[in-house]
C-alpha cells in the first residue's frame, strides 16, 4: 500500500473508521511500520481527530501508528499548521478552519458544530 492508497483506505467509507484504522495498522505492523503506510492530509485529520475521542478503546499500537503519522506529518508545526487550513461545512456552506469544524468518519463531509449530523449517515461528527 502506498500513502494515496491509505488515504483512499480512511476517505473511502464502507466499513466504520475504527475498522478502516484497524486494517491500516495491521498492515503497518505486518509491513515492518514504515512510513509507505501513514496517513496525511484530510485522512490524517479525521483519524487523529477520531482516535482523540477513541483512544481508550484501542490497542497501543494505534496510538504508535497516529503518533509517527503525527509526527510524519511535521509533528505540532504541521498540526497546527494544518488546522488554521479552512474547509466549508457541507450543510449551510459556511467556511471555518479546520479547528473550528467536525468531519463526519461515514461519508467525510465537513459539518460545523452549528449544523446537525447528517441524517442519512450513520458517521460520528469528530
Amino acid at each position: 500500500m502506498t500513502m494515496t492508497n491509505n488515504n483512499d483506505v480512511v476517505l473511502g467509507g464502507g466499513l466504520p473508521l475504527g475498522e478502516r484504522v484497524g486494517q491500516l495498522v495491521e498492515a503497518w505492523i505486518r509491513d515492518g511500520r514504515g512510513r509507505d503506510h501513514l496517513v496525511t492530509g484530510k485522512a490524517f485529520f479525521v483519524v487523529y481527530s477520531w482516535y482523540l475521542r477513541h483512544w481508550a478503546e484501542h490497542d497501543p499500537m494505534w496510538g504508535e501508528f497516529v503518533a509517527v503519522s503525527y509526527d510524519f506529518l511535521g509533528g505540532d508545526h504541521g498540526w497546527e499548521t494544518m488546522l488554521r487550513e479552512r474547509a466549508v461545512c457541507h450543510t449551510c456552506d459556511d467556511t471555518y478552519r479546520l479547528e473550528n469544524i467536525g468531519v463526519c468518519t461515514g461519508c467525510m463531509r465537513y459539518s460545523c458544530y452549528a449544523c446537525d449530523p447528517h441524517g442519512s449517515c450513520a458517521g460520528e461528527i469528530v
